[in-house]
Order: C-alpha cells, then sequence, then structure tokens
C-alpha cells in the first residue's frame, strides 16, 4: 500500500512539473466556453472584470522560432482563460526564459599539453503573464450618447 502511494506522489510530481500554464483566481469563474470565443487585448477594454491572474509557457511545444512559439503561447492563453469562463485575455508581460542548453566538447591532450573546446547552446521558450478577463457589455443607459439638438450645438 505505501509503495502505491509513494508511486501516486511520484507521478503527481512529474506531471505538475509539465505544466504550461497557471492560473489564480482572483473573480469569479464563469461557465467554460469556446477558446474561439476568447478575444486577445493588448490594452484594457472599456467594461471588464478580472477571473484570473494567468500564465502560458511555450515549453514542450517543440516550436522553434518566435513567432511559432507565440503562437503556442496565445492557443494556450485562451483555453485556460475559456475553461475559466473569460472571454477576453489581457496581456501584461512575456519574457524568455532559459530551460536548459545543449553542448558539446572535446578535447585532446599531448605530453604535456591539452587543448579543449566546447560549445552550448540555450534551450530557450517564451513565458507569457496576462489576465482573463470577462467583458461586461455595455447596458444601454451607459453606452447611449444624449442627442444634442441643434441649438446646443451653435452654443459657444
Amino acid at each position: 500500500m505505501k509503495s502505491h502511494l509513494l508511486l501516486l506522489y511520484v507521478v503527481l510530481a512529474l506531471l505538475s512539473a509539465c505544466s504550461t500554464s497557471s492560473r489564480q483566481i482572483v473573480g469569479e469563474k464563469r461557465t467554460p466556453i469556446s477558446p474561439e470565443q476568447v478575444t486577445i487585448y493588448r490594452e484594457k477594454p472599456a467594461n471588464y472584470e478580472q477571473i484570473a491572474f494567468i500564465q502560458a509557457s511555450s515549453k514542450n511545444s517543440l516550436a522553434f522560432g518566435d513567432q511559432a512559439m507565440q503562437n503556442v503561447i496565445i492557443d494556450r492563453l485562451k483555453q485556460e482563460a475559456a475553461n475559466l469562463g473569460a472571454n477576453g485575455v489581457l496581456l501584461q508581460q512575456t519574457e524568455e526564459e532559459i530551460t536548459g542548453s545543449i553542448g558539446s566538447g572535446s578535447g585532446i591532450s599531448g605530453r604535456n599539453v591539452g587543448i579543449g573546446i566546447g560549445l552550448s547552446f540555450p534551450i530557450t521558450n517564451q513565458l507569457t503573464r496576462a489576465v482573463a478577463i470577462y467583458i461586461t457589455p455595455l447596458t444601454d443607459s451607459a453606452s447611449a450618447q444624449p442627442a444634442l439638438t441643434p441649438n446646443e450645438l451653435n452654443k459657444p
């Protein structure tokens, strides 16, 4: 029984290490929606409620190049937001993270002399932090602008 429990802990630890997105709930979760219904925002929209702080990484995606990594991140952010019922994602910050490196080296030696050379290339991923938001529709009274009469238009 103890070995089964230990195995369960090991499996859970490995699965959590593979996570490519995370969230911290700060508002009211809503009914999940389709990721296609989630809109990405670079600037704050007019009316919205915060649901959660979320982040996603291009880790484990096999995407190469900045644009390909960003596309993976956007898909992951939309999925995370949709699961929370958010219809928008407000982007906050994108950074590059080094998650490892690939290296190789070689050397030769003679009588009393040795020479070596090595190369190492970083394995980088992008990480984007954002806010999952719910865009609230403007009410008719809030969105309606009062009409100006012709007399009011001519006043200085």
